[in-house]
């Protein structure tokens, strides 16, 4: 398994490459697809899953003001692309001038002179360059016209819709937490380091972990039945996302804080790295009359929590 930054980086041409090129934001169920297909084809005839994706997101260039929040670090990207599937990834350095390659320039230069493509897999809604030039049937003309065999990958539904990045963000704002893990195949995670806050949840004998992420796409603000693994190890915990509105007035001029209270846990974690993963909305983030009455209400968020998780088998 190998990651290159870019196909510049190749010392030669990956062994009978069947490859396939996207975003990959979230690496969700359709994008597991691509992958397995391409797993499957390059055990069969003895080649190279490769997976081509960009850095950084396409509209961090294009559109800068209207770039989405990422579902997954790049990091988590590239750990996720070989976890379901490659052989090796090529994170593609994404800038305007590479935006305007062309269909033609693309396919001879990455595919064919650097990448010496077998096959290629693409989704259904695949479009590249200069005003999403090459789209899915561009491609195939120019791919095939070259010895190219491609295969197009029809959409993966969930519960009738096609699952896409932009769905996933969609469920996210909604806090459909069931909804997103339908559409990862897995658990939407948060992964950072916990930092140092200002001890309020520890004064009141709920002590939690603040997690510190990069600019990710978040759920819904609210409270969450979770899990959190720490140095190799998955406890049962509670999160919330949120701005403290108890302590802070309305709070929604502070940043956005996502503390993680563990079951059954007294440890220092301070400067560990942390993985949350999300399992269900359990209720809105609100102010309370006081200290009192917000102990009583996440006691009972507690106790859900716990019911819930066990159900899971957690």
């Amino acid at each position: 398994m190998r990651l290159y930054k870019g196909v510049a980086g190749l010392e030669s041409s990956p062994r009978n490459a069947v490859v396939t090129i996207g975003n990959f934001d979230g690496v969700h169920v359709g994008h597991q697809q691509l992958l397995q297909a391409i797993r499957r084809h390059a055990d069969l005839i003895g080649g190279t899953a490769v997976a081509v994706t960009f850095r950084p997101h396409p509209h961090f260039v294009l559109r800068p003001t209207a770039a989405p929040h990422l579902i997954n670090t790049y990091e988590e990207k590239l750990e996720l692309l070989l976890r379901y599937g490659a052989d090796i990834v090529i994170e593609e350095p994404f800038s305007r001038e590479f935006s305007n390659i062309s269909p033609d320039q693309f396919v001879s230069q990455m595919l064919v002179q650097k990448l010496a493509t077998k096959v290629l897999y693409l989704g259904y809604d695949f479009a590249f360059g200069k005003e999403r030039a090459g789209s899915v049937e561009t491609i195939r003309r120019l791919a095939e016209s070259r010895g190219i065999e491609i295969d197009v990958v029809e959409p993966y539904k969930v519960n009738g819709q096609p699952v896409s990045s932009s769905l996933i963000r969609q469920l996210l704002d909604q806090g459909d937490i069931e909804g997103v893990n339908l559409c990862l195949g897995r658990s939407f995670f948060l992964r950072g380091l916990v930092w140092r806050g200002e001890g309020r949840g520890r004064q009141i004998g709920i002590p939690t972990a603040n997690l510190q992420t990069e600019n990710r796409k978040y759920p819904k603000v609210g409270v969450y039945a979770s899990r959190c693994l720490w140095r190799g190890k998955w406890h049962n915990s509670i999160s919330n996302i949120g701005y403290n509105p108890t302590f802070k007035g309305d709070g929604t001029d502070l940043p956005l804080k996502i503390e993680t209270h563990l079951f059954d846990f007294d440890a220092d974690m301070y400067g560990d790295e942390i993985q949350v993963e999300f399992f269900s909305f359990l209720r809105a983030e609100q102010k309370y009359s006081g200290v009192e009455a917000l102990l009583t209400q996440i006691h009972h968020d507690i106790d859900r929590a716990r019911a819930f998780l066990k159900g899971l088998g957690h």
